[in-house]
C-alpha cells in the first residue's frame, strides 16, 4: 500500500475517507505537498486555490464523522483540478489567455463543476494548458510552458498539459480537461495517464469557454480507466449512468470484436507499433477476438477537423482579436487570424468530409465493438518543436498529434486513452480504445480489463513519486 496518500488512486482514495481511514484533509495536504514539490519546475497550475480546497476538505472531514445522516458522494474528499477554461468559484477564469484581463470573474460554477462539487469533491485549483485550448504544446506564452514529468525537456500535450502534469505528479487524483482535436488524449498519452474524451454531448460543456463548440467535449484525466469511470459518473450527474459506467469496470466484459485500422499506426514510430500490437495481443488472449478494417473515409480527417477548429474557432474570438488583439499571445493570435482566410467552400467540404466519416464509423460500429490504435505516431518532442517529420515529410506538430485523435472529435464517439508502454528512452506510449456513440461504457470496461491484466498504468505512474 503506498505511504504516501498522494499515491492512491480515486476511487481506492474516496473509499478509504469514506470508512474512516483516511482523512479528507490530510488527502489535500498531501497533494499540495506534491504542488509544492513539482509545480514550480513543471508549471502545471495557473492558480491553485489551497485555501478554499481547505476549506472544503474540512467540510468533508465533518461530513464523514456524520455520515449516517446521508449518503457520501463518489468523490468525498478527494482533490481535483480544473482546466483554466471551466467557470468555478474558486478563481477567475484565464483560459490561459490575457483576453479576459484578469479572467472571468469566479462567482459562478460551470455545471460540470457544480456536479464534482455535489459528488464531494475538493478542487484545489486551475491547470494550465495551451492558450485557448488552440495548440498540442501547453507552450504557454502568458502563463509559462508546462513541462513533462517523465523528462522536463520535453512537452506534456496538450492543450490539457496541465491536468495531464497533476495527474501524472500525484497533484490531485484527478483532473478535467477538453478535447477538441485530441487535448485529453494527447497530453495523456505524453505523460502516462488515462484520459477520457467521452461521446459528444454526453458532459456539459456549458460554463466552458469554447475552442470549437461541435467538436469540443469535456472529459476525466486520471490514473486508471477505474477512476475515469467514476468521475465521469460525477460529471452526468446522472445515477443509473454512474452505476453503469461502474458496473463496466467491476464486471469482466463479454468477449468482443476489437478491430485495428492502419490508419491508427500508419507512419508511427516503430517502438509505438509494437506496444499497439502487443496490446491487442494480450487483448486476444483475454477472450476477445482481433479483426483488421479499412476505413478510407479516414484520410481526410484531419484536414476536415483543421478547418472546422479554426473556423468556428476565430467565429467565437472574432470580437475579442478585434477589441483587445493584444490579450493573444503572437503565435495564438496568428493561428486564430488564419481562420479569417478559410471560405465558405472549405467549411462545406469540411463538413461534407465529417458526414462521410460519421457513416463510416456507424457502420464499422454495427460491426465491431472497439477500434484500437495508438494516440501518437511519436514520443514527446521537445518544448520547441515545430514541425515532426513523419514519412519523410514535415509536417507542423499540431497535424502531427492530432491525426489519430480528431476523427473521434468529428464524429463524437467516445475514446479512452491508455498506457500501454515505455520506449527505450524512458517516455510512456499511449493507445487508444474507440467506441460507437454513446458507448462509453464499452471502452472504459475494456479499458479496465487491459488495466487489470497488465501493469503498464502503474509502470507508467512518474518515477520520482
Amino acid at each position: 500500500m503506498p505511504t504516501n496518500p498522494a499515491q492512491l488512486g480515486l476511487r481506492e482514495a474516496a473509499r478509504r475517507i469514506a470508512g474512516g481511514k483516511l482523512s479528507p484533509i490530510e488527502l489535500l495536504d498531501a497533494a499540495l505537498a506534491q504542488i509544492d514539490r513539482f509545480n514550480p519546475e513543471l508549471n502545471a497550475f495557473i492558480a491553485v486555490t489551497a485555501q478554499s480546497a481547505r476549506e472544503a476538505a474540512s467540510r468533508a472531514e465533518r461530513a464523514v464523522s456524520r455520515r449516517g445522516r446521508g449518503r457520501l458522494g463518489p468523490l468525498h474528499g478527494v482533490p481535483l483540478s480544473l482546466k483554466d477554461l471551466i467557470l468555478s468559484r474558486e478563481a477567475p477564469t484565464t483560459a490561459g489567455s490575457k483576453i479576459f484581463g484578469p479572467g472571468l470573474p469566479a462567482n459562478t460554477d460551470a455545471p460540470v463543476a457544480a456536479r464534482l462539487r455535489r459528488a464531494g469533491a475538493v478542487i484545489i485549483g486551475k491547470t494550465n494548458l495551451h492558450e485557448v485550448a488552440l495548440g498540442v504544446t501547453t507552450l504557454n506564452e502568458h502563463f509559462g510552458t508546462a513541462r513533462n514529468p517523465w523528462n522536463p525537456a520535453l512537452i506534456p500535450g496538450g492543450s490539457s498539459g496541465g491536468s495531464a502534469v497533476a495527474v501524472a505528479t500525484g497533484m490531485g487524483q484527478a483532473s478535467i480537461g477538453s478535447d477538441t482535436r485530441g487535448s485529453i488524449r494527447i497530453p495523456a498519452a505524453c505523460c502516462g495517464i488515462t484520459g477520457l474524451k467521452p461521446s459528444y454531448g454526453l458532459v456539459s460543456t456549458e460554463g466552458v469557454v469554447p475552442l470549437a463548440a461541435t467538436l469540443d467535449h469535456v472529459g476525466p484525466m486520471t490514473r486508471s480507466a477505474e477512476d475515469a469511470a467514476v468521475v465521469l459518473g460525477a460529471m452526468v450527474g446522472r445515477r443509473a449512468l454512474a452505476d453503469r459506467f461502474l458496473r463496466a469496470v467491476d464486471r469482466k466484459p463479454r468477449s468482443l470484436t476489437i478491430a485495428i485500422s492502419e490508419y491508427f499506426v500508419r507512419d508511427a514510430d516503430p517502438e509505438i507499433v509494437a506496444s499497439v500490437e502487443e496490446a491487442a495481443r494480450q487483448l486476444a488472449k483475454l477472450g476477445h477476438r482481433i479483426v483488421a478494417v479499412e476505413i478510407p473515409e479516414l484520410d481526410a480527417a484531419l484536414e476536415a477537423s483543421r478547418v472546422i477548429v479554426l473556423a468556428e474557432a476565430v467565429a467565437f474570438h472574432d470580437r475579442h482579436l478585434k477589441d483587445n488583439p493584444g490579450g493573444y499571445g503572437p503565435i495564438v493570435k496568428s493561428r486564430l487570424e488564419g481562420g479569417y482566410q478559410l471560405s465558405a467552400m472549405q467549411y462545406v467540404k469540411a463538413e461534407e468530409h465529417r458526414v462521410m466519416l460519421l457513416a463510416a464509423y456507424a457502420e464499422l460500429f454495427h460491426e465491431v465493438d472497439v477500434l484500437v490504435g495508438a494516440c501518437l505516431p511519436v514520443t514527446p518532442p521537445p518544448i520547441g518543436t515545430q514541425t515532426i517529420r513523419l514519412a519523410g515529410q514535415e509536417i507542423s506538430i499540431s497535424e502531427a498529434l492530432c491525426r489519430y485523435n480528431a476523427p473521434q472529435n468529428l464524429t463524437g464517439v467516445p475514446a479512452l486513452a491508455i498506457p500501454c508502454g515505455i520506449t527505450r528512452s524512458k517516455v510512456p506510449i499511449g493507445m487508444q480504445l474507440i467506441a460507437g456513440l454513446g458507448r462509453d461504457a464499452t471502452v472504459l470496461a475494456i479499458g479496465a480489463q487491459f488495466q487489470r491484466a497488465t501493469d503498464w498504468h502503474v509502470k507508467c505512474r512518474v518515477p520520482a513519486i
